[in-house]
């Protein structure tokens, strides 16, 4: 990009004439708006309001959804303790039906092969 003598660019120079001219002789934007509505005004701060309500409710609700998250987070601890007691429980159930199955298994083993040799053996000892 070439320069003028001032050391602005071109290019900007050809935006800054196209808008006003002379940089120096701008004038202020017509669209800005320079009063206030009051109804705007008064619609804006109802809706603020509205959003502030909206606000205290949800908080409202939040609150009641972490106590229930409390309550049941207690709850299921509970439970959870049960279970492990109910779990031991059964696991000792189970080891006594096991060691009782692998003793009747050994009586029937020993039963079998007393039974295996002929009578007459059996008498004479």
């Amino acid at each position: 990009m070439s320069e003028e003598p001032g050391g602005i660019p071109i290019s900007w120079l050809t935006i800054l004439n196209r808008s006003s001219g002379d940089p120096k002789e701008r004038k202020p934007r017509n669209d800005v708006r320079t009063t206030v509505d009051p109804a705007l005004v008064n619609a804006l701060q109802e809706h603020n309001a509205t959003l502030k309500a909206d606000i205290e409710a949800l908080r409202a609700m939040l609150a009641g959804a972490e106590a229930r998250i409390e309550k049941q987070a207690t709850d299921f601890a509970a439970r959870d303790a049960q279970h492990a007691v109910e779990l031991a429980a059964e696991r000792a159930r189970t080891g006594q039906a096991i060691a009782a199955f692998s003793a009747l298994a050994d009586r029937l083993d020993a039963l079998a092969a007393e039974r295996s040799r002929p009578w007459w053996r059996r008498r004479a000892g």
